[in-house]
C-alpha cells in the first residue's frame, strides 16, 4: 500500500500547489469567488495533479517482482481521486449554488426534443463533462506512469525534469484550448443537437495513453519473463 500512499500524498500536495494561485488570483478580481467556481477549480486541480502522481510512483512498478500487481494498485490509487472527482462534479456541484447542474435535470434537459438546441446541447456538454472528468484523471494518471518509466529508462536524469515538465504543460494547454474551442464553436454555435462534443476533450489524453500504452506493455512483459527465467 505504499504505492498508494505515495500517489495520493503527491496528488495532494500537487492539487493544492495549483489550486492555491488560482484561487489568489481569484481574489484579487473584482467579483468575489463562488463556491461553484472554487469546486470546478478544485476539480480541474484534481485532475491536473494526477500527472505528476502518476509520475511519483512510476519507479515502484519495477520494484516488485509482479509489476502487474503494482499497476493494479497504481489503478485503485487512481480511481480513488477519479471517484472524488466525479463526486464533486455529480453532486457536490448541484448543492455549491448550481441545482440546474444534477445529473437527472440535465439528462432530462438534453433529451427533451421541444427544447432550443443551445439548451439541449449546453446540457449534455455538462451532463457527460461529469462523467469524463474522472475519466481524464485517470488518462492523466496513466500518462504519468508511463513517461515516467520512459523517461528514466531512457533520458538523463537531469533531461528527465525538463521532459515532465513539457508533456505536463503540454497536457495543460491543449486540454485547456480544446474545452474552451470546443464550447465556443462547436456547443454554442452549432445549429444543431451535438452531443458528442464533449468526448472532445479527451482525444489528446487518450490518444497519447493508447500510444505509450502498447510499448509500456510489451516492457512489462519482457520484465516479467525476466524475473520468471
Amino acid at each position: 500500500m505504499t504505492l498508494v500512499r505515495r500517489f495520493l500524498m503527491v496528488e495532494t500536495a500537487w492539487a493544492v500547489g495549483i489550486l492555491v494561485p488560482m484561487v489568489a488570483i481569484a481574489l484579487l478580481g473584482s467579483e468575489p469567488l463562488s463556491a461553484a467556481q472554487f469546486l470546478r477549480w478544485t476539480v480541474r486541480a484534481l485532475g491536473l495533479a494526477a500527472f505528476p502522481a502518476g509520475i511519483a510512483i512510476a519507479p515502484a512498478v519495477f520494484a516488485d517482482a509482479r509489476p502487474w500487481r503494482q499497476l493494479i494498485l497504481a489503478l485503485a490509487a487512481a480511481s480513488m481521486v477519479a471517484a472524488a472527482v466525479l463526486v464533486l462534479t455529480g453532486l457536490v456541484g448541484p448543492l455549491a449554488g448550481e441545482p440546474a447542474t444534477k445529473l437527472p435535470h440535465l439528462w432530462n434537459a438534453m433529451n427533451e426534443a421541444s427544447e432550443n438546441w443551445e439548451t439541449r446541447n449546453d446540457a449534455a456538454w455538462k451532463f457527460f463533462s461529469a462523467f469524463l472528468a474522472p475519466l481524464n484523471a485517470l488518462f492523466f494518471a496513466a500518462i504519468g506512469v508511463q513517461v515516467g518509466i520512459w523517461a528514466r529508462r531512457l533520458a538523463s536524469r537531469s533531461l528527465q525534469r525538463a521532459i515532465y515538465w513539457a508533456v505536463g504543460l503540454g497536457l495543460l494547454i491543449s486540454g485547456a484550448g480544446i474545452w474552451d474551442t470546443t464550447y465556443e464553436t462547436i456547443v454554442l454555435h452549432t445549429a444543431a443537437y451535438v452531443s458528442f462534443a464533449a468526448f472532445y476533450t479527451i482525444l489528446i489524453p487518450g490518444s497519447i495513453c493508447a500510444g505509450l500504452a502498447l510499448p509500456t506493455l510489451a516492457l512489462l512483459c519482457d520484465e516479467m519473463s525476466r524475473q520468471n527465467s
